[in-house]
């Protein structure tokens, strides 16, 4: 049984490993970790930084990469949030939450398919103050 429930999600995030920074695509995320996809492979054990820029306020934090397979022409990985289990972390999820909620909300009423990074922004314009 998962420690943490995970929250389905499209929101891009960058990997940042080595002074260079990778654009990835978030698949879920939980207060445990998250899983991404990019074109990117990483080593198993590395010490990468999250950074979420599309968040009120930008979310950045320390992880560490815990699985990395190829999948078709891109990679799937799995990290674990290694920083201190603080309020930033829990409002991350939250707020990925809510965009999601929102994106699908957005679907169905308007028939609007937003991608992750275009739901963000007009969230955060619409809630993002409630955050900062």
């Amino acid at each position: 049984m998962r420690e943490h429930i995970r929250h389905h999600a499209g929101v891009p995030i960058y990997i940042v490993h080595n002074g260079s920074e990778y654009c990835f695509h978030l698949m879920n995320v939980s207060l445990g970790g998250l899983a991404c996809k990019g074109e990117e492979v990483f080593t198993v054990d590395s010490e990468v930084t999250i950074r979420i820029p599309y968040l009120q306020p930008e979310y950045k934090a320390p992880g560490r990469i815990a699985w990395c397979k190829k999948a078709d022409d891109f990679y799937e990985l799995g990290i674990e949030h290694t920083g201190e289990k603080d309020k930033s972390r829990l409002i991350m999820v939250e707020q990925i939450s809510h965009i999601e909620h929102y994106r699908n909300e957005v679907m169905i009423t308007e028939g609007r398919n937003l991608t992750g990074e275009e739901a963000a922004k007009e969230w955060n314009s619409i809630h993002g103050s409630t955050y900062s």
